[in-house]
């Protein structure tokens, strides 16, 4: 995983502790240590990156599944017609599935339908862009007084 990720993730972690009233849009929580490094860094792709320094997340209307709660999630994944096997299912946004296929990193959205994918790209890039950046406005509709948003502007994640 991209250092700058990390060094964004542990700035935000601070910033949310600092308040108490941020648990309403935000929360990164410790990383996971009781990951089997090798059997589920293969099971997990560069989602298990993630997982070691935040084991889940709700990063405004983007919310990330905890290690605990990956494997009931997966349900989601039972319309797509390809191979299953590459798939994930690593979150949501605003209640659509967030899916990361396994062997790329690459991450999509899953529509409605169940069958559309709208594509973000790799996941540090997702992050970097489009969780912790400004590319947050183009995923999240009318997103620029959303509280997430503003506490990045706040912490200076995101300039103005």
């Amino acid at each position: 995983m991209n250092e700058d990720i990390k060094k964004i993730i542990d700035c935000l972690k601070e910033g949310l502790k600092e308040d108490p009233s941020t648990i309403i849009f935000g929360k990164l929580n410790d990383g996971f240590t009781g990951i089997h490094e090798e059997a589920d860094s293969l099971k997990l792709g560069k989602y298990y990156d993630l997982l070691k320094i935040t084991n889940g997340a709700r990063c405004g209307d983007i919310d990330f599944w905890s290690y605990s709660e990956f494997e009931s999630r997966q349900y989601v994944l039972s319309d797509i017609q390809d191979d299953k096997e590459s798939w994930l299912a690593i979150g949501q946004i605003l209640y659509e599935p967030l899916i990361m296929n396994r062997f790329d990193g690459n991450v999509y959205k899953l529509d409605e339908d169940g069958t559309t994918m709208n594509g973000f790209g790799e996941l540090d890039f997702f992050l970097i862009n489009d969780v912790f950046g400004s590319g947050y406005c183009r995923v999240i509709p009318d997103s620029e007084q959303d509280d997430w948003f503003l506490f990045l502007k706040e912490k200076r994640i995101i300039s103005d």
